[in-house]
């Protein structure tokens, strides 16, 4: 029962948003004849759909807890002042293929309306009933015991830590060897630095048109050269891997394209496991930050071994660090592997289906969306660095006053 009501929260949540932004893009008339609104209501079905599985409980948080009423009054709002209420409507009819003209909708509308949220009132106003909810003492206490990263690390007897660290030599090695190779390759070899100068240039110009017209250039190695940069994005790029993504659908079709960008993709996330298994948590650290590398570390310690499944559903967090960070665990390569697999494949579907169908303008919408997705974790990543810089600075200066 818990499940459901969880699964039905988030649902509803998801429709309320895919109707507040419908209902936004029907004020951009250049957009809302290109972006196809069952488009973006599938879109955030999923999301909630996603987060419900991803999640067993709803948040006691305010903002969390009625987020759904929040998004929906803003809706009603923003409809009712600009006079396009009857836009809703138009909306559901074209989300769900519905026949029956919009003057008779009316009323199903709005008794489907007020069921859903009488229901969500009661899930709401029954919390207590079904799951723990807690004070902001209890909050602080519940963190305070949340698992440390210390306890995601197998404990082993000394003959197996000696064995363990025998393997992570060799693996040290075969990785410093292999980077080193690279390195040599990248620098000596004019051709391959060329090329993947000119690669990384295409690709960082955020232009899909660009990207297409890049990898159809390789002909019949199109799809190996794919491959190949969603690897080197998933190792140091900062690149966005959806522009990938789009690219390889608008080519190959959104099906052979979600196909070889959801292959690629887990060879990428398979190379960062193993280069931080392999290298530890310094080198990894200067690879990435210091601080993406504590922004993942919230994660682990707040879910995990479920961390992996849970951080692919979510699309602001980054899929990289995510490989990184589970590299540093004692989690097993299989269950990394196989939550990688289903978890990265909801939004693998939804970037090549918008790929292999959106064209224009719509696609530079869902793009600039997508953008803007990338640089929050941009932006929250340099901020930890900053943060964490500036408080080794402070102790710095503390220990000096202290020593004078």
């Amino acid at each position: 029962m818990q499940r459901l009501r969880v699964l039905f929260y988030y649902l509803s949540t998801g429709l309320a948003i895919g109707y507040f932004f419908a209902m936004l893009l029907t004020f951009f008339t250049k957009y809302e004849m290109m972006v196809r609104v069952e488009l973006i209501i599938y879109v955030y079905i999923g999301f909630g759909l996603m987060l419900g599985i991803a999640f067993n409980k709803i948040s006691n948080t305010f903002v969390y807890k009625y987020f759904l009423f929040i998004t929906q009054g803003i809706t009603l709002l923003l409809a009712l002042f600009s006079g396009r209420l009857m836009q809703l409507i138009y909306i559901t009819k074209e989300s769900f293929s519905l026949t029956t003209p919009a003057r008779k909708l009316i009323v199903p509308f709005v008794v489907v309306v007020v069921v859903i949220n009488l229901i969500n009132i009661y899930i709401i106003a029954t919390l207590r009933k079904y799951q723990k909810v807690y004070t902001r003492e209890e909050l602080k206490a519940l963190k305070a015991k949340e698992t440390k990263l210390s306890e995601l690390r197998e404990v082993l007897s000394p003959e197996e830590e000696a064995k363990r660290k025998a393997i992570r030599k060799k693996q040290t090695i075969t990785a410093l060897v292999l980077i080193a190779i690279s390195l040599i390759v990248y620098f000596a070899v004019p051709s391959v630095k060329n090329n993947l100068d000119y690669a990384f240039a295409t690709i960082s110009q955020l232009d899909t048109a660009i990207v297409i017209e890049y990898l159809r250039s390789y002909g019949a190695w199109a799809a190996v050269v794919s491959f190949i940069l969603m690897i080197l994005q998933s190792i140091a790029a900062p690149i966005p891997a959806f522009l990938i993504t789009l690219s390889n659908a608008a080519i190959f079709g959104w099906v052979w394209g979600a196909v070889l960008s959801w292959s690629s993709a887990m060879a990428g996330a398979v190379v960062c496991f193993y280069l931080a298994r392999a290298l530890g948590r310094g080198p990894i650290e200067k690879l990435t930050s210091k601080g993406a590398m504590a922004s993942v570390d919230v994660f682990f310690e707040r879910y995990g071994h479920r961390t992996i499944f849970i951080c692919r559903l979510l699309p602001f967090v980054s899929f990289d660090f995510v490989s990184y960070g589970a590299g540093l665990t004692n989690m097993k390569f299989w269950s990394f592997f196989v939550a990688t697999g289903i978890g990265q494949l909801p939004a693998t579907i939804v970037y090549s289906y918008v790929g292999g169908t959106l064209t224009g303008g719509a696609q530079k919408l869902f793009l600039g969306l997508m953008t803007l997705f990338a640089l929050s974790i941009v932006i929250s990543i340099m901020k930890k660095v900053y943060n964490d810089k500036h408080k080794n600075e402070e102790s710095i200066e503390t220990v000096e006053v202290s020593t004078k």
